[in-house]
């Protein structure tokens, strides 16, 4: 019975997962290609060939699928490129690359200078990456004072208080203090060390 929950679960979340792992790809890709974007439009470059370039590089590994996708319908099956980027955008796991499609797609269907929509995009993403960055700096700064008082200063504390207790004579539920002191050392402590940096490790921003 708790393996087939346990097998249900799995089948019910892990597409779910797999989607959450694009969506954090192709947000990390989408800043640089942006920039790259922007370049290639200010060169005065058609728009279908800006995706052809990046198509070409290596440097947007997630971003590079989805843009062959947009390639595909254009080159194989002769969608024009705006109807190609709108049903792109139908089914790509970004907001935030699904929101630059549409743009791209309103933009060129007023007629309107879309050199400067990926510059303004570009820009924006740019501040958005910095402010991230700043953000996750100062969390590892938070994490640095948690760790240095609840695993570096607490556990001092602990231990010459169970040096004191033991001085006396005392016990501790029954055990005597030189049996705690050791099963923290070296139990609990190398445990609580393990645990934060697994957390560290969850929690880094990809880069």
């Amino acid at each position: 019975i708790l393996a087939t929950l346990l097998t249900f679960v799995g089948f019910y979340f892990y597409p779910a997962s797999l989607i959450g792992q694009r969506q954090k790809k192709i947000k990390q890709d989408l800043t640089f290609a942006l920039i790259h974007m922007s370049a290639v439009a200010g060169s005065g470059a058609h728009p279908v060939s800006i995706f052809e370039l990046l198509a070409e590089s290596n440097d947007y590994p997630e971003l590079k699928k989805e843009i062959k996708k947009i390639l595909n319908l254009v080159n194989l099956f002769g969608y024009n490129l705006t109807t190609a980027l709108r049903a792109i955008s139908l089914t790509t796991p970004s907001f935030e690359f699904k929101e630059l499609l549409n743009g791209m797609i309103s933009t060129m269907e007023s007629g309107g200078d879309l050199k400067n929509y990926l510059n303004a995009k570009a820009k924006d993403a740019v501040n958005t990456y910095r402010l991230d960055r700043q953000k996750q700096v100062e969390a590892l700064g938070t994490y640095s004072d948690v760790y240095t008082s609840l695993l570096i200063a607490a556990p001092l504390l602990i231990i010459v208080t169970l040096a004191i207790i033991n001085s006396i004579g005392g016990q501790i539920a029954g055990m005597p203090v030189s049996v705690v002191a050791w099963a923290g050392i070296a139990g609990l402590l190398p445990l609580l060390n393990v645990g934060f940096m697994i957390f560290l490790q969850i929690t880094k921003p990809e880069l």
